[in-house]
């Protein structure tokens, strides 16, 4: 039996609209702890992701699951991405931010089919915003059609970049930050990779790039973006791949190629010292 791709996304809007309102009601009260040094997890976390899992899960038995606090090694990743449908979840995309209560996280689903994002859900508790999109079918904000900014320079260009929790004086994550910031209008590090890619898709963003990241991290966003008109790759250019850890989404063509090149930049300059 084939799936729907209209009710697999109704599905993932009322998991999303679950964990949110989950991670709303905990806000002030969430017990946090480190997974490892600077990475926070909260109850928040897993309550929301349990919300998910069993929505997901009761609708589609025979799909499988990746969340972030599912505790599946990095190693069995690619196993699970054989899979022919696959869920990949982050039930809380900016928990430091979360912790903070910084307004600036999200729930994010995506579901993959023989490897290739077929639906994508990043859902903003705090501003009530919905972003879907499914393959072929167009980026939406609540509904309405979403399309990426016309920003075709470096100079034009609001960039926001992550940081991975431990960073040190001598990460290429710096020296990438240095040059973007003297080549761009301006530069941000919002916590939220999810709603970074959305905000590329809606043209709050003008490009977004990062160097670590897990396919949770960016796998609904990615689609998002993708749908809306933006130009997304690896850093080397090469076809997005969320299992890969790297992104390179903006606005267009030209303002991905620009951006590219001012990261290549930095990097050659990393191995110079």
């Amino acid at each position: 039996m084939s799936l729907s791709i209209d009710h697999a996304l109704k599905i993932a809007i009322a998991a999303a609209e679950s964990a949110g309102q989950i991670l709303r009601e905990m806000l002030e009260t969430a017990s946090v702890r480190e997974k490892a040094p600077k990475d926070l997890v909260t109850d928040a976390d897993l309550a929301a992701q349990a919300a998910i899992e069993k929505r997901i899960m009761s609708e589609f038995p025979s799909h499988v699951f990746l969340g972030e606090e599912s505790l599946i090694a990095p190693e069995q990743w690619e196993e699970l991405s054989r899979n022919e449908y696959c869920w990949v979840v982050d039930p809380l995309d900016g928990t430091v931010n979360y912790v903070h209560q910084l307004p600036n996280f999200a729930v994010s689903i995506a579901l993959m089919r023989n490897n290739q994002i077929v639906l994508g859900v990043v859902f903003d508790p705090m501003a009530s915003e919905l972003f879907t999109a499914t393959q072929g079918g167009g980026s939406f904000l609540n509904g309405k059609g979403i399309r990426a900014s016309v920003v075709g320079s470096l100079e034009e260009a609001m960039v926001a970049v992550s940081f991975p929790p431990q960073v040190r004086r001598d990460s290429i994550e710096i020296q990438q930050f240095i040059e973007v910031l003297l080549c761009s209008q301006s530069i941000r590090r919002l916590g939220s990779a999810a709603l970074n890619l959305c905000y590329v898709a809606n043209g709050r963003l003008d490009a977004y790039w990062a160097n670590s990241l897990k396919p949770w991290d960016v796998a609904g966003g990615a689609l998002i973006a993708l749908e809306a008109g933006a130009a997304l790759t690896g850093l080397d250019r090469k076809r997005f791949d969320p299992w890969n850890g790297n992104v390179l989404a903006a606005a267009s063509t030209s303002l991905h190629e620009e951006l590219h090149k001012c990261l290549e930049i930095a990097k050659n300059s990393g191995k110079s010292n």
